[in-house]
């Protein structure tokens, strides 16, 4: 009966994808994508008219292989998932200018998947059905993985997910992978490091979407292992912008740090507002700042913590790991700008980690696929060593987190900082 209903709304989500392909030219990669990713990439990302025709007969052939990239291109996300399919595009590029991958182009199929799961689910209908993608670089929102990945599963298209959330890890599926952070393996080590700073008790700030909602569920959890109560927990509506009601209950109940769970844009606006309100302590979040998000925040960025395996960079020539900083010069060269956001990495790292799986199946088979990245371990990323043999569909674990803290406008280590004379000043307005 399950395969029965899924059967059904597989039919009537291709006939949905249909009917939108009929009404209306939007192009080979996707629903309502802005002009400049419309069209799938070509090996000199849209830049090379030869090349990109080369492509568009190899495609027609059939003889590319295809990688599918749902993202967020529209609404609140729109930045973050364009810097995640530029750095794709970059990845794909880089591929296409050594010779390929198996002796054939690689194409990009780009979508806007408006961060709405039920646009998820349209458009990996049309990835299998229509596109008929080889492996999928999965959105970067947790629920528009978690609704979509169903699809990849039965088609035995494998899919490397880059959101965030714990949630569609634990679904079971055989083809659905990672290769960014699991944000709940954190939860443990900062709450631990909360403990060992001598905080009992804390607040918790989050949004509704899985990945907040799943990464403030995690941090609930670590905190009653490791004896910290958490006083409350107030959520927002994605869209608000007015975060005072919230705030003034967190701090009303008198915590000794906030722990907030939300999507990248929120980040800086609730930061202001956390301060504005005169809270001077410690901010823990699930993840990593970006530096747009530090920027505009300024100095009520200061004293966010957060254990992640990566961080963003104003520059280039302030990164110091050799194989990141190659990363953003070609992005920087490519883009005339840095990563806005991790999300480039994670969007980078999967598209290699998918390179390497094929290399080693020596085809685009999806079980052939699925099984090669089974055995991939010690292969280096942007975000440290990848090792899928641990059985969890996982590529990072906690060996890959590093803990750090905001602090004037640079991602420092925290354990230094910890060593320095602001942490005795902060230590006394919290009351440790």
């Amino acid at each position: 009966m399950k395969k029965m209903r899924r059967g059904f709304a597989l039919a009537m989500a291709s006939a949905m994808v249909l009917l939108t392909a009929c009404g209306g030219s939007q192009g080979a990669s996707g629903s309502a994508a802005p002009a400049d990713t419309q069209a799938t990439q070509a090996p000199e990302a849209g830049k090379d008219t030869g090349a990109a025709a080369d492509t568009t007969a190899a495609a027609a052939s059939g003889d590319v292989i295809k990688i599918g990239c749902p993202q967020p291109l529209t609404g609140t996300n729109a930045l973050v998932g364009d810097t995640t399919v530029k750095a794709a595009q970059l990845a794909v590029k880089q591929i296409n200018e050594q010779g390929g991958l198996l002796g054939r182009q690689v194409e990009l199929v780009v979508y806007d998947d408006q961060a709405s799961p039920e646009e998820a689910v349209k458009i990996a209908t049309k990835l299998i059905e229509v596109d008929k993608v080889d492996v999928v670089c999965g959105s970067l929102i947790s629920s528009c993985v978690l609704a979509s990945g169903q699809f990849f599963e039965e088609a035995k298209i494998p899919c490397i997910g880059t959101g965030l959330s714990s949630t569609w890890m634990k679904q079971g599926w055989e083809y659905v992978f990672r290769a960014c952070p699991n944000a709940g393996m954190g939860m443990p080590a900062l709450a631990e490091y909360m403990k060992n700073l001598g905080i009992t008790k804390i607040a918790i700030f989050q949004g509704q979407d899985d990945s907040s909602a799943s990464g403030a569920e995690d941090m609930r959890n670590a905190c009653k292992d490791a004896g910290i109560e958490v006083l409350t927990s107030e959520t927002y509506v994605e869209g608000d912008t007015d975060y005072s009601g919230q705030i003034a209950k967190i701090l009303n109940s008198n915590p000794q740090a906030v722990f907030t769970s939300t999507f990248s844009p929120t980040q800086a606006p609730f930061a202001k507002q956390l301060r504005q309100f005169g809270y001077e302590g410690l901010v823990f979040n699930k993840e990593t700042l970006s530096m747009d998000n530090i920027k505009v925040a300024g100095d009520a960025g200061n004293g966010y913590c957060f254990m992640f395996p990566y961080v963003t960079y104003n520059s280039v020539d302030e990164i110091q790991d050799p194989m990141m900083k190659d990363f953003s010069q070609a992005y920087f060269d490519e883009y005339d700008a840095m990563p806005y956001h991790d999300c480039a990495y994670r969007a980078y790292d999967s598209i290699m980690v998918l390179k390497k799986a094929v290399e080693i199946a020596g085809s685009t088979d999806g079980e052939a696929v699925k099984n090669a990245i089974l055995t991939i371990k010690d292969f280096e990323t942007l975000g440290g060593i990848q090792d899928f043999t641990q059985g969890d569909g996982e590529g990072m674990h906690l060996e890959n987190f590093k803990p750090w803290i905001v602090w004037g406008g640079l991602q420092i280590d925290l354990n230094e900082w910890l060593k320095t004379d602001d942490w005795t000043a902060m230590k006394a307005k919290m009351g440790l």
